[in-house]
């Protein structure tokens, strides 16, 4: 009996349906392994064999669906910060990859809230909001390389938590693509 846990190895017109979708691929293994295949502090490593940079919502949810379809199994990599080799690929798996995803889509100055995208380095981030008198929630050493999706999905705290309390506390809506690549808006 096959384990219907195995997921699919990628191939080679499942990368070129990824670039049909407009999504940037990296599949060099040099530069898989010099940049992506590798964690911060060069502990892990992984063996992904392509790397996937979307633009937009439609374009992960395009991907996961595919590879929701396919069996294909998906590693999300936001900064590649974190200190336990999660975003790392270690069975093949395709690197999706948010760095592309780094804009702020709106921020009401009167009332402090902002709309970013998960892909926003927490730095740019905070240099953003304080331009108009407000500071980020949260602090981090990795400041400059982690992504604001990441510190959300960890409930990072770093330097800030005592006076701020929890990340998750200050998130008053989330949009995100699920496995089988529906969109969920709230």
């Amino acid at each position: 009996m096959e384990d219907s846990r195995i997921s699919t190895p990628v191939s080679k017109a499942d990368v070129e349906h990824f670039s049909g979708l407009g999504v940037s691929v990296v599949h060099s293994e040099e530069q898989l392994k010099a940049q992506y295949n590798v964690d911060v502090f060069e502990k892990y490593h992984g063996d992904a064999q392509v790397a996937l940079f979307p633009t937009s919502t439609q374009q992960v949810s395009d991907v996961l669906a595919y590879c929701n379809q396919r069996r294909i199994s998906v590693v999300t990599q936001g900064g590649n910060s974190g200190i336990a080799g999660g975003a790392i690929a270690h069975r093949g798996e395709v690197l999706l990859c948010l760095r592309d995803m780094n804009k702020v889509r709106d921020m009401d100055v009167i009332s402090g809230v902002l709309v970013a995208e998960g892909g926003c380095v927490l730095d740019d981030l905070d240099n953003y909001v304080q331009q108009h008198g407000y500071i980020v929630p949260v602090d981090l050493g990795a400041r400059k390389r982690c992504m604001i999706g990441g510190n959300v999905s960890t409930n990072a705290g770093g330097l800030r938590y005592l006076r701020y309390g929890s990340l998750h506390g200050s998130v008053l809506g989330l949009e995100v693509v699920l496995p089988d690549g529906r969109i969920l808006d709230s």
